[in-house]
């Protein structure tokens, strides 16, 4: 079955500012908590988990509604991931034409990247056995960073989104192009947004929390001392968040009007030294553990045609699947994909797979080739993604999420049309 994305939105590309059209995919299950499995009725708490999943080449018609890219964001959703999606230049409602080079199209990974880094760190899911915890909202409205990481961060990627997923630079990388920046930056503005939407993500949480039940109280938040400096929420109505929340819709849906502005920023997150007067506040969020997902994967020299012939990236190919060999990867394959044989993607994987201590794994599905279209290729696809994701993630901290879910009700549950 088909997700539906829960925010739709823009966000301009680190290359050159091109509007990228953007979905975030949330279940509130997924925040809320699952049971704690000791037969009590308390919940555990919110494990972070996001997944980024990059579509196939535009050329081609490749977008975020591309069917394979669905199934992959349903799987990752059902298993308790946020899951960001977004279009390359070109595809869909992006602005802007794709490249040859796609040294753009990669830009605008890492831009979404960022961005979601940031939304999902300023998350501030309800506390389930809280009586209040309006007092969140004060940091989050007003545009403070909280630097909270996630605890796992995965990079998937569909045939070419594979290939811009093989060249992204390593996650500490990424972070550290958006920690401290202008205010007039590009990645600041990125910030900006992410900051906006979680906000915006927050309010929704917190209003199916209550079920509208407060609406008609007015809200003194008093942050309780839980060592995190966190400010008290000041006092207003529930009526003023709910208006917060369409005002932050409305810019974050524009793919022209900025965000940011100068006099925008609140005085908390400003740099105040002399020299930093320029700067929004850095903020370096602890780097979370990654795992990358590869399905379909094209190689030299068919990932070349992508690419204009040139790599993406000025680095061996040694240098370029480093990062594989110290974080969880999954690569799927088609037995019959014409593109990239499984004969070549064995010859790719064995040395990472000898020096990966483990973590490097390689499925092949025999019937399927690189395009998935038969249902049960998918059910095949989904079925790799649960396991692998178990594999490192263990039921404890997917069933902290969504609640337990047994094997035997996985296919019941996935009903895929």
């Amino acid at each position: 079955m088909e997700a539906k994305p829960t925010y739709e939105f823009y966000i301009p590309s680190l290359y050159d500012e091109t509007a990228l059209a953007c979905r975030i995919f949330t279940l509130p299950e997924n925040y809320f908590g699952g049971s704690t499995g000791d037969g009590t009725t308390g919940r555990k708490p919110w494990t972070p988990l996001g997944a980024v999943v990059a579509h196939p080449w535009t050329r081609m018609g490749g977008s975020f509604d591309d069917p394979t890219v669905g199934h992959i964001v349903a799987e990752l959703l059902r298993l308790g991931f946020t899951v960001g999606t977004f279009n390359l230049r070109g595809a869909g409602k992006s602005k802007g034409k794709s490249t040859w080079s796609s040294k753009a199209e990669l830009q605008d990974y890492i831009s979404f990247v960022g961005f979601f880094m940031y939304y999902l760190s300023n998350l501030h899911p309800p506390i389930p056995e809280a009586e209040d915890d309006f007092y969140s909202l004060a940091p989050v409205v007003s545009g403070v960073p909280v630097a909270r990481p996630p605890a796992h961060l995965l990079l998937a990627g569909y045939s070419f989104g594979a290939v811009l997923t093989r060249h992204l630079p390593n996650v500490p990388a990424v972070l550290g192009r958006f920690a401290k920046v202008l205010k007039t930056s590009t990645e600041a503005e990125i910030r900006m947004r992410a900051t906006r939407l979680a906000a915006v993500t927050t309010i929704d949480l917190l209003l199916r929390k209550y079920n509208g039940a407060e609406a008609r109280r007015t809200l003194k938040g008093k942050a309780p001392d839980r060592g995190d400096n966190r400010a008290a929420a000041p006092e207003q109505t529930i009526t003023d968040w709910v208006e917060e929340r369409k005002e932050f819709l409305i810019l974050l849906q524009s793919p022209f009007v900025r965000v940011e502005k100068r006099d925008s920023w609140p005085d908390e997150v400003l740099s105040v030294g002399p020299d930093d007067e320029d700067f929004v506040t850095r903020v370096d969020i602890p780097t979370p553990k990654s795992h990358y997902l590869l399905v379909s994967l094209l190689l030299e020299p068919l990932s070349l045609l992508c690419t204009g012939l040139r790599k993406l990236v000025d680095a061996d190919e040694d240098r370029l699947d480093y990062k594989f060999l110290y974080n969880t990867t999954l690569v799927v394959h088609g037995g019959k994909d014409p593109f990239t044989s499984v004969k070549k993607i064995g010859y790719w994987g064995v040395e990472i797979k000898e020096h990966s201590d483990g973590r490097f794994k390689s499925v092949k599905v025999a019937k399927a080739g690189h395009f998935w279209r038969d249902k049960e290729e998918y059910l095949d696809l989904r079925w790799c993604i649960y396991q692998w994701v178990r594999s490192w993630l263990g039921s404890g901290e997917t069933e902290s999420n969504r609640g337990s879910v047994s094997d035997a009700r996985v296919l019941e549950s996935w009903a895929i049309a």
